[in-house]
């Protein structure tokens, strides 16, 4: 009983901790919630220095780590993976949101790449917190980082379709998992910038944002993140996939886990029917998406299927024989 006492007000401490600091984050956003959410996120910078490091990869492929050193964004890195040498046709664009714990090194996984510019958005946010205490003291600048994630994630696909090799109207976005929560307000905030995107994958992605924190079997204690799930709605309500979604104009393929323990089956079904037409849905089966080994298997499909689909509407040139 006095370790269920003891874990029960570390709870508490939590939940009061976060309840203070969602409240003051809420005041902002109930200031800002009927506005035009992209007026409430920072803006995609043009003109940025990039600093470019040589990375191991395959034969065949020149991958380059790359960070823009942007001016309100701060730091914008990312993975570059380009066929060696350069055909002399312009390149079809890539920009893969991968999942949290993958980041960057999401472009590792994608095989036999052809003749096409790949880049995997890097994260600026810590894959783990090492507790509560840690938590409290970054709160602040991870509600920053969190806010510039589409800016940022527009700020490269300016990037990438500037250089000599690209071919501007051939330009996608994948998202995977976490990356297909962001997906939608990248593309929205690069449209608003003038960054047409063609095709674009949402694969294992639900809605609203609370919902995925409500559900989240990893969450403990469990009542703690449906507590904080109303809060999360609102403080980024300018992130939430199912407001940018209506304002997108393009190609759409969403994938989905017929068994996701991640992702509710109520939060797939919501941002399955915001996105736009045409769009073509399939459902694997199995948990969710991830890179252990137990899921590769699944993993392997996925790309393949997105491949192919990318290949047909002509997003991508075909990869080696």
């Amino acid at each position: 009983m006095k370790g269920f006492g003891v874990w029960r007000r570390k709870g508490l401490i939590i939940a009061g901790f976060f309840g203070l600091l969602l409240a003051g984050a809420a005041t902002l956003a109930l200031w800002g919630y009927g506005r035009d959410p992209l007026r409430s996120l920072p803006p995609p910078e043009h003109g940025l220095q990039a600093e470019r490091t040589a990375l191991s990869g395959p034969d065949h492929r020149l991958f380059e780590h790359v960070t823009l050193h942007g001016k309100l964004l701060g730091d914008i890195a990312f993975n570059l993976s380009l066929p060696d040498p350069l055909p002399p046709k312009k390149l079809p664009v890539v920009l893969v949101l991968g999942g949290l714990v993958t980041g960057a090194d999401s472009i590792r996984y994608l095989k036999d790449a052809g003749d096409n510019a790949i880049a995997s958005y890097a994260w600026p946010v810590p894959v783990r917190l090492h507790g509560v205490s840690a938590f409290m003291r970054q709160a602040p600048g991870l509600y920053h980082n969190v806010m510039t994630i589409p800016g940022q994630g527009a700020s490269v696909l300016h990037w990438l379709i500037s250089q000599p090799w690209a071919d501007a109207e051939r330009l996608s976005l994948l998202g995977f998992s976490q990356g297909a929560l962001a997906a939608p307000a990248v593309q929205d905030i690069a449209a608003q910038d003038g960054t047409r995107v063609g095709c674009t994958i949402i694969a294992y992605g639900g809605a609203p944002l609370g919902a995925l924190l409500a559900g989240n079997p990893h969450m403990k204690p469990a009542w703690l993140g449906k507590t904080l799930a109303p809060w999360v709605d609102l403080v980024f309500h300018c992130l939430e996939p199912t407001v940018h979604l209506p304002h997108l104009s393009g190609k759409f393929l969403v994938l989905e886990g017929r068994d996701d323990n991640l992702i509710p089956e109520a939060a797939r079904n919501l941002l399955r029917e915001a996105v736009p037409e045409p769009k073509t849905v399939i459902t694997f089966e199995g948990n969710h998406m991830g890179v252990g080994p137990e899921k590769m298997a699944l993993l392997q499909k996925i790309i393949e299927t997105s491949k192919q689909w990318l290949i047909e509407n002509g997003a991508i040139n075909l990869g080696p024989d």
